[in-house]
This record gives C-alpha cells, sequence and structure tokens, in this order.
C-alpha cells in the first residue's frame, strides 16, 4: 500500500512543478523585439513628398489644357502607377479616359513628379500599384 500512496505523491508532485512552471511561462513577453507585431505586417501605402494635397498643387502648377478643336471637354482622367521600392514611378497609364490629348497631358504631368516614399510591408519597401484622379475643368467665372 506504501507503494502506491508514493506514486500519487510522485505524480501529486509533478503535477504542481507543471502547473508552477506554465503559470511562470504566462507572466513574460512573447514579443522581445520593440516593434509590435502590428507594425511588422501593417503595410503602409507610398506617399508623395510633403503629402497628399502637395501632389495635388504639383499637378495644378504643371498641368496645361491641351488645345482642342474648339469644343468645351472637360472631365476626370484616372491615371495608375506603380512606386516602386526606391520611389520611381513606372508603368504610367490611363484607366479611364476623357480625350486622346487630355489623357496624354495627365500621363505626360504623372511622369515628371519627384520620387514618392515607398510603400512599406513587413518593414521593408515594397512596389505598390496607385492611382489618381486628375481634373480637367473650366474655372467656375467662365460658366
Amino acid at each position: 500500500m506504501s507503494r502506491g500512496k508514493s506514486i500519487y505523491k510522485v505524480l501529486g508532485l509533478w503535477a504542481l512543478i507543471v502547473i508552477l512552471t506554465g503559470c511562470a511561462a504566462e507572466k513574460e513577453p512573447l514579443i522581445t523585439s520593440p516593434l509590435s507585431y502590428d507594425k511588422l505586417t501593417e503595410p503602409t501605402m507610398p506617399k508623395y513628398p510633403g503629402g497628399t494635397e502637395k501632389m495635388f498643387e504639383f499637378i495644378a502648377d504643371n498641368l496645361r489644357w491641351p488645345e482642342d478643336d474648339g469644343s468645351c471637354i472637360q472631365g476626370r482622367v484616372i491615371i495608375s502607377f506603380i512606386v516602386e521600392k526606391d520611389g520611381s514611378l513606372t508603368d504610367v497609364k490611363v484607366e479611364k479616359g476623357v480625350d486622346p490629348s487630355f489623357d496624354k497631358e495627365a500621363v505626360r504631368v504623372v511622369k515628371t513628379m519627384p520620387k514618392w516614399e515607398p510603400g512599406m510591408w513587413r518593414g521593408k519597401p515594397t512596389r505598390v500599384n496607385y492611382c489618381i484622379p486628375i481634373r480637367f475643368r473650366f474655372a467656375d467665372e467662365y460658366f
């Protein structure tokens, strides 16, 4: 009988050790990096130097009204491009156009933009496809 009781004592002691070591392990932090897991996996979009407002100021300052045949064409051209890992813009193309002359001018302006801050994924620069609208319209005073 004493042998049976000693087995229960050993098993009980072993269970107590397992429980205590499990509780101690839960108190230690799981991630020791100064960056949190969310910051490593959270993607960041590319940015024009100075922000979106500065980008549209650049477009407004550099956009030239194309010569047309006298018709009153207005509209919005959607341009897509890829912001590369180094911030340069490649593969500039028209996604939705208005008129070939307006589309060509919108592409020209985007190609003259300075380098952007690249998008980030898991702490590393990555290529990102980006779209922007460029609006061609008359000033309100001319209506």
